[in-house]
């Protein structure tokens, strides 16, 4: 079995569970077990979303596949309530039929106590006797029965900072020392609330590596390599891209949005799936590309870490499918930052900024044995001005 994630619940959730709370076998176990109307459903789930002493969330499972299934992405597998009051949360929960028997009761449980424990002191749950399934999931986590009622039995376990409990984390994998640094940033934002682990090597980022923390994302802003299925698979992974998408799907976003003349664009973080940049969007931002590539770079650095990842861990937004027609970029070689004496000078400052970054090789034009590389350009008055470096070719 994968593992399982869960997101805040929202009202446009009120059909999905709607249909849950009318389960036949979610009414027979539940105190009122007559069905619940849709007007008083909607009524009582908005004031449950605007109570703060009220979590909703929706767990799913990822890149699964089961026997009578199909690969999916995503499957939204259940739900689980805690009401808090006077430092006891009361738990209530229900798993899809289709899943029920699996361990998922469990693993919804695990996730949501470990979201919860700050600020919580004991955990607590109905549960009627007529209603074994439900209690044996209690019981394999810590549970214990406290008071029997007749009908049913309240269990209770304390909130201790165990590995059941433990604080969330979150990795992310960058080589960028802009990137690098803003991690570090959060890193002492979260202090306290997530742990935040940096992957800067390739060769770090192992399953071994992810089971050790079991993050509940894995962050990839600007990083080169391919990801491996078995990570993609197991764990909600999220790169951040420099194009609306679906159009820009592919390499060298920033200098093929440049080159096609664009001012401004979208930095989409989608969810990693088997295709190159095709998978579920998370949310997107507006991005100017004035500037140098390492001024554009770092401008969009500071939006991943101070505005999208905060928000991704602040809400846990649900990726939607992506929507237009796919254009997929070519990814530029080296020799394709070369001037010609057929550019005009917007182009030519054009070529310079976009390749002027961390980690790029720059614009460059040959003289006799000579490489000239170009830096620092300035257009202006139809002249562009520029730092140029003398490299002997064939170094």
């Amino acid at each position: 079995m994968k593992d399982i994630f869960l997101r805040r619940a929202s009202l446009d959730d009120a059909e999905l569970l709607f249909s849950w709370a009318n389960d036949i076998d979610v009414r027979r176990n539940a105190f009122r077990q007559q069905e619940i109307l849709w007007d008083e459903h909607v009524k009582w789930l908005k004031g449950k979303l605007q109570d703060e002493n009220c979590r909703i969330y929706i767990g799913y499972i990822t890149a699964e596949m089961m026997a009578d299934m199909t690969y999916m992405s995503e499957k939204p597998i259940g739900q689980i309530r805690l009401d808090s009051s006077d430092g006891t949360s009361e738990i209530d929960y229900s798993v899809v039929s289709a899943f029920r028997g699996r361990g998922y009761g469990t693993r919804l449980l695990e996730e949501a106590m470990r979201l919860a424990a700050d600020g919580c002191r004991k955990f607590s749950a109905c549960v009627k006797k007529s209603n074994p399934a439900s209690m044996r999931v209690f019981e394999k986590c810590g549970f214990a029965m406290t008071q029997d009622r007749g009908d049913y039995v309240v269990l209770e376990r304390e909130c201790a900072k165990t590995a059941d409990a433990r604080r969330p984390s979150v990795v992310i994998c960058t080589q960028k020392s802009w990137n690098i640094a803003n991690a570090e940033k959060l890193r002492q934002q979260y202090e306290g609330k997530y742990d935040v682990h940096v992957i800067t090597d390739k060769a770090d980022l192992t399953t071994q590596t992810l089971q050790a923390v079991r993050p509940e994302y894995v962050f990839f802003p600007h990083w080169s390599y391919l990801i491996p299925e078995e990570i993609f698979g197991s764990y909600r992974c999220v790169v951040f891209h420099m194009t609306d998408l679906p159009y820009g799907r592919g390499g060298s976003p920033l200098q093929n949005l440049i080159v096609r003349g664009f001012t401004r664009t979208k930095l989409s973080a989608l969810r990693v799936d088997q295709g190159i940049d095709t998978g579920d969007i998370y949310m997107k931002e507006d991005l100017e590309l004035r500037g140098t590539a390492d001024e554009i770079l770092r401008r969009a650095s500071d939006l991943i870490f101070r505005k999208m990842i905060p928000d991704l861990l602040a809400n846990h937004p649900q990726p939607v499918p992506q929507r237009g027609e796919a254009v997929v970029f070519r990814r530029r070689k080296p020799e394709d930052g070369r001037l010609l004496p057929e550019m005009d000078e917007k182009t030519i400052y054009d070529y310079i900024r976009m390749l002027d970054g961390e980690g790029y090789p720059g614009a460059f034009v040959e003289l006799g044995d000579y490489r000239l590389r170009f830096y620092e350009a300035d257009c202006a008055d139809g002249t562009v001005t520029a730092r140029v470096r003398f490299e002997k070719r064939g170094k």
